[in-house]
């Protein structure tokens, strides 16, 4: 998506940012300011909110929802410590290998987590996603879900929605597909009730497959074996297994 209008980049973002504090300016305590400071300031985080949306309305609309969620959920302030390291050693989310378009591939295997703990899967989720936009704004990435292992007993549909609400509306511009990989026949039916609840546009960013369907999108060369490619990878933390933080 991408918004309207014919002004040129430096001025779309002035004109973006200026509508963005009109908006919030009966309800400033309600965003926090390090957000702020970064949407005036860093023209990439703005251009992320304008590229997304079809309009510059839109845009700022997309932008103040964005920006109270940031607050209500802490996210400047998530670490590896108050989200858990034990959530990082177990493996259930972690970056490797490239999609046949280039983007970074993010693999959740969504099949090794507890319903009960679903509020420290949300934060594990968020700190991920803030640390690959904040280290490549603008850089899309194909988010694999893993089912491998999901059950009646862990499957988790208000999970599974906010997984693309974090796509659709609090990480603008990130997303060039979602990959739900080995779906469980017995979950089809909760699949249909969330699909239900999406928009054309995230439906069509949102396939079904398993490893065959799987190569259609990825090469063999960028999977690791256990979903059919030849990538001999085992999970390791600390530090993260990719070069993400590496210097660019």
């Amino acid at each position: 998506m991408a918004s309207e209008g014919t002004k040129s980049g430096s001025e779309h973002v002035a004109y973006f940012r200026d509508a963005f504090n009109k908006e919030i300016k009966d309800c400033k305590d309600s965003v926090d300011t390090r957000d702020v400071e970064r949407l005036m300031n860093d023209a990439e985080y703005a251009t992320l909110f304008l590229n997304w949306s079809k309009s510059d309305e839109d845009a700022v609309n997309l932008a103040v929802k964005c920006l109270k969620w940031r607050l209500t959920k802490k996210v400047n302030d998530l670490t590896i410590e108050n989200v858990g390291e034990e959530a990082f050693k177990a493996g259930h989310l972690f970056l490797l290998g490239q999609s046949k378009k280039g983007s970074r591939i993010l693999h959740f295997r969504t099949g090794m987590l507890d319903k009960k703990d679903r509020e420290r899967s949300m934060n594990l989720l968020i700190f991920w996603l803030e640390r690959i936009q904040r280290k490549e704004p603008g850089e899309l990435i194909t988010f694999i879900m893993d089912t491998t292992g999901t059950s009646m007993r862990n499957s988790d549909m208000a999970f599974t929605t906010f997984i693309i609400e974090c796509f659709t509306t609090y990480f603008p511009s990130m997303l060039e597909r979602i990959i739900i990989y080995n779906l469980p026949t017995l979950l089809n039916s909760i699949w249909k009730l969330v699909s239900k609840m999406l928009s054309a546009e995230q439906r069509e960013a949102t396939v079904l497959c398993g490893k065959e369907g799987l190569k259609q999108y990825i090469d063999v060369e960028n999977l690791p074996e256990s979903m059919g490619g030849k990538v001999n990878f085992e999970y390791s933390f600390p530090p993260f297994p990719d070069d993400l933080d590496n210097d660019q």
